[in-house]
């Protein structure tokens, strides 16, 4: 029976090339889509599981609150695994790690190499963290005081076929590193990754500074078995007044202050923590869910497509039914034979769709900058899905259309009482409209997304990100740095130099402070800069000025921003001082002048108070980065000339830099992600859409041949043939914008709370999606009407 159902379906397919061509593209698309997000959702949510104790594994966060400046940090004190250890049994080890902040100078055998993924860390890393080692050391003594366990990229950059366990590395030039074990990289799909671990041991004054509020680490916890971390989290308020406030802790959140700590899921960290300090950028579950929830709607319009051209065609199979039913076919053999076809177009659509997904795999990357891993396990897990995806497609798609067709009456068929296509109409009215609200959403979506992304690269940054070039490594020449500086300077080419520690778009240090006429503490957001810093960024000071080389009293000089003179309440702050203590000393810093608030964070959060401080101030931070303006022409002989200057100070150290404006933008990865995904998945659902759409219109012409015939015959012209011909789907599409706009309001004024600085939706994008539509429905229509419209009258009164 399964053969014969096979057969006629096959039969089917030939007679209705066009029709089955159509149902494939759309099917094909709506799969692909379909599996793609899958494996995009499964890779996002597969971040950090491949740790044998994943489910043990947390990390400690910070959520404070200090004057009004709010702290959400990754950035813990060294002092705390010690404390953490003898307060709390239930933990079965502790790990800290120091580092992704600035690149690290590592020389073997009279090579030079800069690498930016060198941690330390204690030696209870690899009990909590799997690690596949691959020579070496696998206990914890291979993280032992002048001790580093590298991974199997970096042996082979260093060391190629020779052994690497005992080598000795120099790292900054003075801390002798011996290598003892070496292991495979971490996956992808780890929410940090390093090349070289080094004992934390190693560097005395960092490990065991006493200091509770000097937050240079990440910790992360193992608990042990069988634990709740509620429980635990519950005993951190303690905790904290204890250890951090001497019981005092209760004084200072009168006035709304807090330090809380609390635990971090290691399986949550990806796609549920943004906090100052990750290790890399992280996803974004609410992508997550927006992704999962188009490709079932780009999937749902390709069933819709097979559902409206099936019912259409359903005259035409009417009189086989027919007589299938008066030669003893039951409705239930019926159903089950509509279901087939639609099955087996489905599994050929799979296999299409498989080869659009192998091929999308490998273009991704490029244009999206989204690597999926499709892994073997996952590969194999993939079929039972596949095949769920085949029936769950095929008999969505099918059910209706065999229920319809089945339910034919032989005698009113064999009395042309059934009008070809007229019956169900309404229902390919219906699912033609949702369609198209479907895709007018998804357009006007790409609209707001593109016009934000628009606004928050380039909208009242308060600077000038344009024209930049960004020297790295500076801390690595620092002996040399100003010399460097004053010969970049004399190049052709290069309109202004500045040296800092930070850039707009890299995470400011934050450190608390009193100010005089200010009752209690803040923090400010902190940068190390010299006075050509403002030369570069070109911001524009809103009182005072910047520091200047005219005045050397600056090196005791501070500039805040406006955000900054508004939380202190200052409505003359040109000479007031901003107040701290370091090693048990006051220090004051005198205001000389107020920056106008410049975006140096993303714009999905407020501005926050910020200070610029002078390089050659009282903190000791290395400069990290050169920054060039530089002149737009002849930008690739400039950028040589500043090589070959580097060079002649260091020639061991590679030359690296990069466009400020590109690091600028990686603030908005996610988001620049998102507007080309709404772009490509509006695009398909727009052409999915039109398949449907063209196939109606080719049935719906190749009924009304006889009736377009008698018409021209009668005198109506190939205009007025037009109008009355494509008036039926272009309502359908105006009314589709009814259901849309609302829809998209809501969609995308959600969206837009993720932004503290955010556009209006205005008009003319509902406007512009609405004529996008209507134009590429009637162009889809119009070629079908016009060939109807131009085809002679003797012919189409021919027609049977």
């Amino acid at each position: 029976m399964l053969k014969n159902y096979i057969i006629i379906a096959i039969r089917s397919f030939k007679r209705n090339k066009f029709y089955s061509s159509l149902n494939v593209m759309g099917l094909s698309v709506g799969i692909a889509t379909a599996i793609l997000s899958f494996l995009y959702v499964a890779n996002e949510l597969s971040y950090d599981r491949f740790h044998a104790n994943t489910d043990r594994i947390y990390r400690i966060a910070v959520d404070a609150l200090s004057g009004t400046t709010v702290i959400k940090q990754t950035a813990t004190p060294a002092a705390m695994p010690a404390a953490l250890y003898n307060e709390f049994s239930e933990i079965e080890a502790v790990c800290r790690i120091n580092g992704g902040n600035s690149s690290t100078k590592v020389e073997y055998n009279g090579n030079t190499f800069i690498e930016p993924d060198v941690f330390l860390t204690d030696t209870t890393f690899f009990k909590i963290f799997t690690g596949e080692f691959l020579a070496g050391e696998t206990g914890p003594g291979n993280l032992s005081p002048n001790r580093a366990v590298i991974t199997e990229k970096l042996a082979g950059k260093y060391f190629g076929n020779r052994n690497p366990i005992g080598q000795l590395l120099v790292l900054d030039d003075e801390y002798h590193i011996e290598v003892a074990a070496v292991v495979r990289e971490f996956p992808a799909n780890s929410h940090f990754h390093f090349d070289m671990l080094v004992s934390l041991l190693s560097f005395e004054g960092l490990y065991n500074n006493p200091n509770w509020f000097a937050n240079n680490f990440r910790t992360y916890i193992m608990l042990q078995k069988n634990q709740n971390y509620k429980n635990l989290e519950a005993k951190l308020p303690a905790f904290v007044d204890k250890y951090l406030f001497d019981g005092k802790y209760k004084e200072r959140a009168i006035d709304g202050n807090k330090w809380e700590l609390y635990l971090q899921p290691l399986t949550d960290i990806h796609l549920h923590s943004h906090l100052n300090g990750e290790l890399e950028a992280n996803g974004n579950a609410i992508y997550i869910y927006i992704f999962g929830a188009v490709a079932v709607f780009i999937l749902l319009i390709a069933c819709i497509n097979f559902v409206n051209l099936a019912t259409a065609k359903s005259g035409t199979r009417a009189k086989e039914i027919a007589i299938r039913k008066v030669v003893g076919s039951r409705k239930n053999e019926l159903i089950r034979q509509f279901l087939s076809e639609s099955l087996l177009l489905s599994a050929f659509s799979l296999i299409i769709a498989l080869l659009l997904v192998e091929t999308a795999i490998v273009y991704l990357p490029a244009w999206l900058d989204v690597h999926i891993p499709v892994p073997t396990a996952l590969k194999i897990n993939l079929i039972p899905g596949l095949t769920g995806l085949v029936l769950i497609t095929g008999l969505l798609s099918g059910i209706y259309p065999a229920l319809v067709l089945s339910s034919f009456k032989p005698v009113s068929v064999l009395k042309n009482q059934i009008l070809k296509g007229a019956k169900h109409s309404w229902l390919r009215t219906i699912l033609v409209i949702f369609q198209f609200s479907i895709s007018i959403v998804l357009i006007i979506g790409a609209f707001v997304i593109s016009k934000q992304l628009n606004f928050i690269q380039n909208e009242q940054l308060g600077f000038d990100k344009e024209q930049i070039v960004v020297v790295h490594n500076a801390n690595l020449i620092e002996k040399d740095i100003n010399t460097l500086q004053h010969e970049l300077k004399q190049l052709p080419g290069i309109q202004s130099v500045s040296v800092s520690n930070r850039l707009p778009g890299i995470q400011f240090s934050n450190i608390g402070f009193r100010a005089e006429g200010f009752d209690g503490g803040y923090t400010l957001n902190l940068c190390l800069v010299d006075p050509e810093f403002q030369d570069v960024l070109k911001f524009e000071m809103a009182q005072g000025r910047f520091f200047s080389k005219e005045f050397s009293t600056d090196t005791m000089a501070v500039v805040l921003n406006e955000a900054a003179v508004k939380l202190l309440g200052w409505e003359e702050p040109i000479g007031k001082k901003v107040l701290n203590n370091w090693y048990n000393k006051q220090r004051s810093f005198e205001v000389i002048g107020v920056v106008k608030d410049l975006h140096y964070e993303s714009m999905h959060t407020k501005i926050r108070p910020m200070a610029f401080f002078h390089r050659e101030s009282f903190f000791s931070w290395s400069p990290r980065y050169i920054s060039l303006r530089l002149d737009s022409n002849n930008l690739s002989e400039t950028l040589s000339k500043v090589e070959n200057t580097w060079n002649n100070f260091n020639a061991k150290l590679p030359f690296e830099y990069s466009f400020f404006n590109t690091d600028y933008n990686r603030l908005y990865k996610n988001e620049m992600q998102t507007r080309k995904l709404f772009f490509a998945f509006s695009s398909l659902a727009v052409f999915i859409s039109c398949l449907g759409l063209f196939g109606l219109a080719a049935f719906m012409v190749e009924n009304r041949t006889r009736e377009i015939g008698i018409r021209k015959v009668l005198g109506a012209s190939i205009p007025g043939l037009m109008v009355l011909l494509n008036t039926q789907f272009t309502k359908w599409v105006l009314f589709a914008n009814l259901i849309a706009w609302p829809s998209a309001w809501f969609i995308m004024n959600r969206w837009l709370e993720n932004f503290a600085y955010k556009i209006e939706i205005v008009w003319w994008f509902y406007l512009a999606a609405a004529g996008m539509a209507f134009i590429i429905a009637l162009a889809t229509v119009s070629f079908q009407v016009l060939r109807a419209a131009l085809a002679n009258p003797v012919e189409a009164l021919k027609y049977e």
